[in-house]
């Protein structure tokens, strides 16, 4: 099978041959259709990931969907041909964490695409718990981004924020997924204020829902004229840049909530602590979806209540190209590798 491999950091991917993996008693081994690819890959090649966490040489890609090719001797309830999303926390399912409901958080935690190898692949063996049918109607390129460009602020929105209808919601970067925590929060009822340099992304926005858009050089001043000068309830910060958060933070109510959704590794944040104590907002940590939320919004999805924003495919074979798209901007919403 082709493997695409990262052997360097800040260097191309290479085609390497590899035999297919077989499956041990528990797990199921997949034909992968599609890819998606994230900010976070970029992150990986240029080495902002370093060990433990991810060691080189190493293969790329927690978004995959996969057609079961092969089951483990003690899968139950799947078959060969089921086609679904790889749930790609692999977890213990014993510690107090995931215990408590809190899976994403798990103590023993490894990851598809990171501590483990990913999708980058023709063939890819997970656990069977891991993989979540879905109709397979549906497109694969589509659903391929579900568990972490819509699972992700999914989890922000609806688990961590709690947005109820009628409240303020302002999301901080309109990309990949940006453009889908528009539809969860409009889904939950809220008036939703989007932010993004880029007027293309924040005029796609308006097609998905947003009912404001700005551009971060007027944003604070509008938004307080939008509220009264009481600030959001919620802001979904999916940039994570101090550059953003010095007017996001303060953008919100007394009482509000900051979801960090994105983050910058190189790039800490001063907080002042004065304000914090003035206003009690709270800033929670997002860190991707359970699989409880996964099988959720897989339904939403299915029924057409969310609808995953796929502006670019690319063949498997030009993973590179579809790395330096992603990399210069040249794409809005979700780039996809698709295998045949």
């Amino acid at each position: 099978m082709k493997t695409m491999v990262l052997s360097q950091y800040n260097t191309p991917l290479e085609v390497h041959k590899r035999d297919i993996p077989q499956v041990d008693s528990g797990e199921v081994l997949l034909k992968v259709r599609a890819c998606g690819i994230c900010q976070t890959d970029l992150k990986i090649i240029r080495g902002a990931i370093p060990p433990p966490i991810v060691t080189l040489p190493h293969v790329l890609g927690h978004e995959v969907v996969g057609e079961i090719a092969a089951l483990g001797k003690d899968v139950c309830g799947l078959q060969e041909g089921d086609v679904g999303v790889v749930y790609s926390y692999v977890t213990c399912h014993n510690c107090e964490r995931c215990l408590a409901g809190r899976e994403n958080l798990c103590i023993h935690l490894e990851r598809i695409g990171f501590e483990r190898e990913g999708g980058f692949t023709e063939y890819l063996k997970i656990p069977a718990y891991n993989f979540c049918a879905f109709n397979r109607d549906l497109p694969v390129e589509k659903m391929a981004i579900l568990a972490d460009a819509i699972g992700t602020p999914y989890h922000a929105i609806t688990g961590l924020a709690k947005v109820r209808p009628g409240q303020n919601v302002l999301i901080v970067g309109g990309g990949g997924l940006g453009i889908h925590a528009v539809q969860i929060a409009k889904l939950c009822g809220a008036h939703v204020t989007v932010v993004d340099l880029n007027p293309a992304a924040r005029d796609l926005a308006k097609t998905y829902g947003a009912d404001e858009t700005l551009d971060p050089a007027n944003a604070a001043g509008a938004i307080a004229d939008q509220t009264g000068g009481q600030g959001v309830d919620a802001v979904i910060e999916i940039v994570g840049y101090p550059e953003t958060l010095e007017w996001s933070l303060p953008a919100l109510k007394s009482g509000g909530k900051l979801i960090l959704v994105g983050y910058a590794p190189d790039h800490p944040f001063a907080l002042n602590t004065m304000m914090m104590h003035y206003h009690e907002y709270e800033i929670i940590g997002c860190r991707f979806v359970t699989k409880a939320e996964l099988l959720k919004l897989t339904r939403l999805v299915e029924t057409g209540k969310i609808k995953p924003v796929v502006t670019r495919t690319f063949p498997f074979d030009q993973v590179n190209a579809a790395l330096e798209t992603l990399k210069g901007g040249k794409s809005l919403g979700r780039i996809v590798l698709v295998l045949d």
